[in-house]
């Protein structure tokens, strides 16, 4: 069969009804498919020129809402089409504060951001969050994949007005052939606007509309051929801000191994209904239907990514072929992937004794599991254990090189560990060789991991040190910031040992005045004292200028203890 997409009764169901999505404390709603834009890779553009998609009244859209709120959803995404155009949009925005969702989302494709009152009436209503549809870092490229010539002017007007409010916007983008050849510019259109986020998806054949071979073909390319940008795009977000929210969907992990921690397939489960006049129709689970779109080669398998790849979409496959497609091993991604990106996926046949033992619940005595969690883009695995007495003990194991004081350390990861106060010394030295002897069964013929000397007491008093480390650091660049005296200087912060340090402020023929900081633990808080060293071989009462100066910028400091030792 050759392949190609078409518009299913679902479809235009939808584009006359109100659709809802929910899961857990997540709600979105769709209000149609009505849209201004003709995107390349969207039915709702398709389904309006069709003259299928109408607007839909309010009373489905409350009734939605007061639904889902009342099944205890906080977090709202409005979608469309184009949610913003609906007539009654501002009611329903108004209506969804009402009902106290704490968290909303509007997903637009700007085009209201140009009249006037817009932004100013919703704004109104509010704090929100503002998903912006980017089809392209360029006007060219965004225009292209839109249809609409004024589009880009109109996203940028309104990035420039949401960046004047303080509003938080991420953005979306369906990469296509029209568009991958901006990736690489999405950095700097982002850093400009301030932009908190950006998902970049791939063309999903079936969600297209009527469509031929012809048009596919057209409108994807082949994925091999979008790497080189989507690489240079990363590296860019990478140098810019390495801990920016950038990730890819759906993207089939073999085709960028480097960046496969930015690659996620699937979503969350979503239940899918359509409310009607008539009422709900039976429940559909958006992600497995996209799941049953697609299938693997014969040798995924072998592939390290194999357990998070959801397969490659079948109608890509009749189009393009399977020549792209190679399975990953270990010992090719680590080759590949120097800087541990894929640390989290790395990592994992290290922890298989660890894993074992936390799923048989073999914990110490006193202590049990009470999360896990894995961060891919901070590359990152956290394990957190609570007491009987209601503390916390976190075990993080990160990269090699990126703990901060690290407790255990070997050629795969690093451990730091953070401890409530108050846990019995003798239950944490217990649960700290209970970890350490789980690990240490994962090596594998490797070197075992290692336990630091004063292991117990880096980890009670380390992360307390670390917080007073943070405080001088930020009093230091406040004087830096602050401090103008005619004649005088700072000179960068130094630590002569781990708990003291030195910003020296010199003068003219020797002068200095040195800022002495030692950091400590008391009790359960951290502690920073501070004193002045003063050398004045003039004697003309300079030193005292830059001392009273100095202890005005620091006391201005709220986190500064309240009474600091402050002698010359």
């Amino acid at each position: 069969m050759m392949p190609g997409s078409y518009i299913t009764e679902e479809d235009r169901r939808a584009a006359t009804t109100v659709t809802t999505s929910g899961s857990g404390h997540k709600f979105e709603i769709q209000l149609g498919h009505l849209c201004n834009n003709r995107c390349v890779f969207c039915s709702s553009g398709q389904l309006t020129a069709m003259k299928i998609a109408r607007a839909v009244p309010l009373e489905p859209i409350v009734e939605a809402l007061e639904a889902a709120r009342a099944a205890g959803a906080w977090h709202l995404t409005f979608l469309g089409g184009e949610p913003t155009t609906h007539k009654r949009f501002l009611d329903a925005l108004g209506k969804a504060v009402e009902l106290g969702f704490q968290h909303i989302v509007i997903f637009t494709n700007g085009v209201m951001f140009p009249h006037p009152g817009f932004i100013d009436s919703v704004l109104a209503l509010g704090r929100f969050e503002w998903r912006v549809s980017i089809q392209g870092a360029t006007d060219e490229a965004h225009v292209a994949t839109t249809g609409r010539p004024e589009s880009f002017r109109r996203i940028l007007h309104g990035l420039g007005e949401l960046q004047r409010h303080g509003q938080l916007v991420t953005a979306n983008m369906c990469v296509n052939e029209r568009s991958y050849r901006s990736l690489p510019e999405y950095p700097a259109l982002l850093r400009r606007y301030g932009v908190r986020q950006l998902h970049v998806d791939i063309v999903r054949p079936e969600s297209t509309g009527e469509r031929d071979q012809e048009y596919l073909r057209e409108i994807m390319p082949r994925y091999s051929d979008m790497a080189p940008y989507y690489d240079e795009m990363l590296a860019r977000f990478d140098e810019w801000n390495p801990d920016f929210d950038v990730n890819v969907g759906n993207l089939p992990y073999c085709i960028l191994p480097k960046w496969g921690s930015r690659i996620h397939h699937g979503g969350q489960e979503t239940v899918t209904k359509s409310a009607d006049a008539v009422g709900l129709e039976d429940a559909m689970n958006k992600y497995e239907w996209h799941g049953s779109l697609r299938t693997y080669l014969p040798g995924c398998d072998e592939c390290v990514f194999r357990p998070r790849c959801t397969g490659i979409f079948r109608v890509y496959l009749q189009l393009h072929g399977e020549d792209e497609f190679r399975p990953i091993s270990r010992e090719a991604l680590v080759a590949l992937d120097p800087e541990r990106r894929n640390f989290v996926v790395l990592v994992e046949p290290r922890l298989g004794p660890l894993r074992a033992a936390l799923g048989a619940d073999e914990s110490p005595p006193g202590w049990r599991t009470e999360r896990e969690i894995s961060e891919d883009r901070r590359r990152r695995v956290e394990i957190v254990f609570a007491h009987r007495d209601g503390a916390r003990a976190h075990f993080v194991l990160l990269a090699p090189g990126r703990g901060r004081a690290p407790v255990i350390t070997c050629d795969a990861y690093d451990v730091d560990v953070e401890v409530d106060p108050g846990v019995p010394t003798d239950a944490f030295a217990e649960l700290l060789s209970w970890f350490h002897g789980r690990l240490a069964a994962g090596s594998d013929g490797t070197p075992a991991p290692a336990l630091a000397p004063h292991a117990i007491e880096q980890a009670v008093h380390g992360p307390m040190l670390l917080r007073s480390r943070q405080r001088v650091t930020l009093l230091a660049k406040r004087v830096e910031a602050h401090f103008a005296l005619p004649g005088w200087r700072v000179e960068p912060l130094r630590w002569p040992t781990e708990a003291s340090a030195v910003l020296p402020v010199r003068g003219s023929a020797e002068a200095c005045v040195e800022v002495r900081f030692t950091i400590g633990a008391r009790g359960k808080r951290s502690t920073v004292g501070v004193e002045f060293r003063a050398a004045d071989p003039t004697g003309d009462g300079g030193v005292k200028a830059v001392m009273e100066a100095l202890v005005e910028i620091l006391r201005e400091r709220p986190g500064l203890p309240a009474s600091p030792e402050l002698r010359a």
